[in-house]
């Protein structure tokens, strides 16, 4: 899409100015950033983090789509040294980050910076899980670069913008490709001129669209990019080489992805302060698009409260933010993955059985006659108020206001900006132990399962993560 207007400026602005230091500026802060530099409340996000997307990942193992790459990485014979979630198999280090990055997103249970709008972990983690089995870096380290993955993808995505979004890019296949290779070169023990090469390759790999929201192809991008970022970091430890100012020069990664923004931002809030503290990570209380996440909550406090009868339901009316009506583009779904990505289902869900769990959110019920008479009934529209505060409404970026009128006239009203499991509402690390047991008991065994919590709990004091990938690996 040719830039206009102030995008026209800043592209000729970089067109004119050869000076910019953005892409040195995030190599320098990534090459310097140590353990001990980071606050205590950063390393407990980043623990909760990399827990949480294991659990996902071990419960999205059973699902169809990544069994299906790890049958094609099978074929492949490659070097047995990095472990697939839950498959009881080893193969490749970019091979196990591609399926284990699927297995993580595909059934959209991922932490999320919603102020970023990214998924940074589905990437970060199967990225170094993988490195990890081969590199051997200590808890201390693989901490910090988990964190440093994070902080680079969202705040790069940031810098894009709406029209990033806009334009149906998916920011986890594109962003978290670069998060992910500094990541991993970080590992690998990159100076920042390293840093600023793995840059380059991995821009060379960014990609990914929205438009495959819905479809096993949605998760392929979280896979892929682990994978991506996994192979840019090791190409840039052989020696192949990337632009070193990739965030600078004209038909760059900015010019590229965001029409020509000014990333100078991106320098500006680099751990001032880190994204685990603010804006702050969401974490997912229910398996489907975050979006849907208020909705969800409304229709359960609703229930709850007032002791709703799904059946003696005459309509349901929800007032939207912009960036849910965008993306929850799905009416009455055909099957669970559009199912994802649809209000309708995710509160028929909420008001009939009084809870959107993962055993629920299935191709049968997607197609229930009784479940799809109700969602026939929820309808969804953007809310003036809300709008009238942008895409993304500060207060209420997610934001749902629902309105539910029973046959005999009665209604009842809640509105929900935020979903349950946000910055403000963090959920403790327990709580998250007990998401992880709920995905986990889909491939292990309970003590294997309890294990794996205690040693993500210590995570800092661990000499290498090799005992928790047997555990893992089903």
């Amino acid at each position: 899409m040719a830039p206009d207007g102030k995008a026209a400026e800043n592209v000729t602005e970089l067109k004119q100015d050869q000076s910019l230091e953005i892409t040195k500026g995030i190599a320098e802060f990534a090459a310097n950033l140590k353990f001990s530099d980071l606050p205590g409340e950063v390393v407990e996000g980043a623990k909760k983090s990399f827990m949480d997307t294991l659990g996902i990942g071990l419960a999205g193992s059973v699902e169809e789509a990544p069994n299906i790459v790890a049958g094609f990485v099978k074929d492949q014979g490659a070097k047995e040294v990095a472990t697939v979630y839950g498959m009881s198999f080893k193969t490749s280090m970019p091979y196990a980050a591609w399926v284990n990055g699927i297995s993580s997103d595909i059934l959209g249970f991922s932490d999320i910076c919603v102020e970023y709008v990214n998924h940074p972990s589905v990437t970060i983690v199967p990225a170094l899980a993988a490195l990890a089995e081969e590199k051997k870096p200590n808890g201390k380290d693989l901490i910090t670069a988990h964190v440093l993955g994070d902080e680079v993808a969202d705040n790069i995505c940031n810098s894009l913008g709406p029209e990033f979004h806009l334009a149906g890019w998916h920011p986890l296949a594109v962003v978290n490709t670069l998060g992910g290779a500094i990541a991993c070169g970080k590992v690998l023990g990159f100076d920042a001129d390293q840093m600023a090469n793995a840059l380059g390759v991995a821009s060379a790999e960014a990609a990914g669209m929205r438009g495959n929201d819905g479809s096993y192809s949605k998760a392929y991008g979280a896979g892929r990019s682990a994978r991506d970022a996994l192979y840019a970091a090791l190409m840039t430890d052989r020696g192949y080489t990337g632009s070193k100012r990739i965030l600078d020069v004209r038909d760059g990664f900015l010019c590229t992805f965001g029409a020509g923004v000014d990333g100078h931002q991106i320098l500006e809030t680099l751990g001032k302060p880190f994204d685990f503290i603010k804006p702050g990570m969401t974490y997912k209380a229910f398996p489907t698009c975050t979006r849907s996440h208020p909705g969800i909550f409304a229709a359960i406090q609703l229930k709850e409260k007032h002791g709703i009868d799904a059946d003696a339901i005459e309509h349901v009316h929800c007032a939207v933010s912009p960036a849910v009506d965008r993306v929850l583009r799905f009416g009455i779904p055909e099957n669970k993955w559009e199912g994802k990505y649809s209000l309708p289902y995710s509160v028929a869900l909420a008001l009939s059985k009084g809870k959107v769990v993962i055993k629920d959110v299935t191709d049968e019920n997607a197609r229930d006659p009784e479940l799809r008479s109700l969602m026939a009934k929820i309808k969804m529209e953007v809310s003036p108020e809300l709008a009238k505060h942008g895409f993304l409404p500060p207060h209420a970026p997610h934001g749902c206001h629902m309105t539910i009128t029973m046959k005999d006239g009665t209604e009842y009203a809640f509105e929900q900006n935020r979903g349950p499991w946000e910055p403000a509402t963090s959920p403790s690390f327990d709580d998250l132990a007990e998401k992880f047991r709920s995905c986990a008991e889909l491939v292990l065994k309970d003590d294997q399962i309890e294990q794996a919590v205690e040693f993500c709990r210590d995570l800092e004091n661990q000499d290498n993560i090799d005992p928790l990938m047997k555990m893992i690996s089903g």
